[in-house]
């Protein structure tokens, strides 16, 4: 699953073998979850994010999703071996759940995960309302992105007097074509899109690519059930770069502007 021109039936290819990619077989001690097609050595961070999720995912309480998760990076994961997955409650309340997750690629972690479960009730509703610069979806081509994805990608804002930008990466994206109606399924995949922010994290180097930049902790909350397969927005700015670090914000929202995804990122940033 790499970037290129796709057709149709290339897409459909695709989201076949993501929704494959996703389907875990049991293990001796959890669930195991094998690496998908990948031109290079090590698997992009989003993948190991939905793997994690959909392992984290099985067996949940009924009636209930994920609405939040943290994240660490241990490990690069290689891209031609299995990941095993351990999952385990640690709390089971009657209104949370949170389980805890240990990726392991060999005898090795490389991924260390706590997310919790529970129902979405009736109470307040407010958003904060979306940047009024930002642009409208038919404000760019549509490009083929990682695996089944597609994505228009309007770059970052501009340049303030001060050298600052309000956004450092900013893109529509979706799956074209439908994906099952498992809204577990959906959560997996938009915690993949979640570790897709180019560049963002890095605002003084943003015409370069991603070498030198390695995600650390990553944490995600899914406010509000979204399906991947209709037109989201990710609105990505960076918060600081500092001791060899940086941390970003990311906010995905509907056609509707109710935001769907909030993320936070903390990586590492070697100067190239």
């Amino acid at each position: 699953m790499f970037m290129v021109e796709q057709s149709e039936s290339d897409r459909s290819d695709l989201l076949a073998q993501t929704v494959r990619f996703l389907t875990l077989e049991p293990g001796t001690d959890g669930w195991i979850g094998h690496p998908p097609e990948w031109p290079a050595e090590y698997l992009f961070g989003g993948f190991v994010v939905s793997q994690a999720l959909m392992a984290a995912s099985r067996d949940a309480p009924a009636g209930t999703r994920i609405h939040s998760m943290h994240a660490y990076f241990l490990r690069p994961v290689r891209s031609n071996a299995l990941v095993d997955y351990q999952v385990c409650d640690v709390r089971q309340g009657r209104t949370f759940t949170a389980r805890h997750l240990k990726a392991t690629q060999g005898d090795k972690a490389v991924l260390d995960m706590t997310c919790s479960f529970t129902s979405d009730t009736d109470g307040y509703v407010y958003d904060m309302p979306a940047p009024r610069t930002y642009p409208s979806l038919g404000d760019g081509p549509v490009e083929p992105g990682p695996g089944p994805w597609e994505a228009v990608r309007l770059g970052p804002s501009p340049v303030s007097k001060d050298g600052t930008r309000e956004s450092t990466h900013r893109m529509w994206f979706r799956i074209p074509g439908e994906v099952p109606d498992d809204p577990h399924l959906h959560t997996a995949l938009l915690g993949f899109a979640s570790d897709w922010t180019g560049v963002g994290g890095r605002p003084l180097h943003l015409d370069g690519d991603t070498q030198g930049m390695v995600s650390l902790d990553h944490a995600v909350w899914f406010h509000r059930p979204a399906r991947v397969d209709t037109w989201l927005s990710y609105d990505v700015h960076s918060l600081v770069n500092f001791g060899g670090r940086g941390l970003l914000r990311g906010v995905m929202r509907n056609l509707d502007d109710q935001i769907v995804v909030s993320v936070v990122q903390e990586m590492l940033l070697a100067v190239i």
